[in-house]
């Protein structure tokens, strides 16, 4: 049981940041504009079944993949909105392989949950975060929404340079301590920076409102509602028996050995191919959340990186493959990606298909679920 006095006592015991005041108010967005090629239509279409997978040619598509990239461990899988779920694995002798670190494609099951919280009255998008976490800089301004979103302007935990040169798992106590301590990237509302900080506090503001591990509630909300068998929400220092661990290279940057319970609510998931791409089946299925909120969540998209190839919204990605020198396409779902590791897994528009695709060592996941896509017919 995670009791709110606790957690708020344990937050609390951090300190105000030097940077608590740093902004008297929010102010408006003036970052690059925001995605307007995503049409309510092609939401609705993302429920539509077609033609069942061409297993042969997925084969092929995925030996051809595996020679190319030669990672230590990959998984892919590809369906229609119905159906059966095509999907393969491949690990190099002595690897485990039963299940794949998904990193920050896991944000798409945080946000889920807390989504889930907006839907039934017990959170609202406007809460601030002061409610909550009062030590945070510029709790007051800023808003569930924009943790959600990236536009809290919290630095981001994972560049502090002190916490990724230890190795081993770090707290989310810990994390929120290295986050605080830097000032601000911007007051609230005015830009976009991806902070996994922003996901830890949403994890935080779950198990306050439901008063149990986050594990626990997204696990409840998210896994056992869709039935699904080969995913896990990892506690913290969990070790999962089976998962593929991340293989970094020789010149892998730090951070290569954190410990991948460290990202807490920013990165939570350990599954199956097949599980993610149930997952964001269910999502545009209306099975987790109303066609409402799914809407909501790509209803305001900020460019990434300052590139106009993917966008953000709600803990989801759109990514404009047309931009990125590509087909006319528009894959909605979320990345991930850590030292020796990297994923990738959503919805392609234009091939009427979920996929998902999830690597150890070296290769890239969005190059072999682009050849998959390729490979099957709309």
């Amino acid at each position: 049981m995670v009791h709110r006095r606790e957690v708020i006592g344990s937050l609390l015991a951090l300190g105000a940041s030097p940077a608590a005041a740093t902004c008297r108010a929010r102010k408006t967005y003036v970052g690059g504009a925001p995605f307007t090629g995503l049409t309510a239509p092609m939401l609705e279409a993302a429920r539509a079944s077609g033609a069942p997978p061409d297993d042969a040619a997925l084969d092929a598509a995925f030996g051809q993949a595996m020679e190319r990239a030669r990672p230590v461990a990959a998984t892919a899988a590809l369906a229609r909105a119905e159906g059966p779920i095509w999907t393969r694995t491949q690990a190099a002798a002595g690897a485990q392989a039963e299940r794949f670190y998904w990193a920050s494609a896991g944000k798409a099951h945080t946000a889920t949950a807390v989504l889930q919280l907006v839907e039934e009255g017990r959170l609202a998008l406007d809460a601030p975060l002061s409610r909550w976490v009062p030590a945070a800089p510029n709790a007051r301004l800023i808003t569930a929404e924009d943790l959600l979103a990236h536009t809290s302007g919290l630095f981001s935990f994972q560049a502090d340079a002190a916490l990724r040169a230890r190795s081993g798992y770090k707290s989310p106590e810990e994390a929120l301590a290295a986050a605080f301590a830097h000032p601000p990237e911007f007051c609230p509302g005015a830009a976009w920076s991806y902070s996994n900080t922003g996901y830890t506090l949403l994890g935080r503001i779950v198990e306050l409102i439901e008063q149990r591990p986050f594990h626990e509630v997204v696990t409840a909300r998210v896994v056992d509602r869709l039935g699904l068998t080969e995913t896990t929400i990892l506690a913290p220092r969990q070790s999962l028996a089976g998962m593929a661990l991340p293989a970094p290279g020789p010149q892998a940057s730090d951070g290569a050995n954190d410990d991948v319970t460290t990202p807490w609510a920013a990165g939570p998931v350990a599954a199956s191919a097949a599980d993610m791409v149930r997952f964001w089946r269910g999502v545009f299925a209306g099975r987790l959340h109303s066609h409402e909120i799914t809407s909501r969540r790509f209803a305001r998209l900020y460019p990434m990186f300052g590139a106009r190839v993917s966008f953000y919204g709600l803990g989801v990605t759109v990514t404009d493959l047309a931009s990125a020198g590509g087909q006319a396409d528009l894959w909605l779902g979320h990345d991930g990606g850590l030292p020796g590791a990297t994923a990738t897994a959503g919805y392609s528009t234009a091939r009427g298909a979920y996929f998902a695709v999830a690597f150890t060592g070296p290769g890239s996941p969005q190059a072999t679920a682009n050849l998959l896509l390729s490979a099957t017919a709309t």
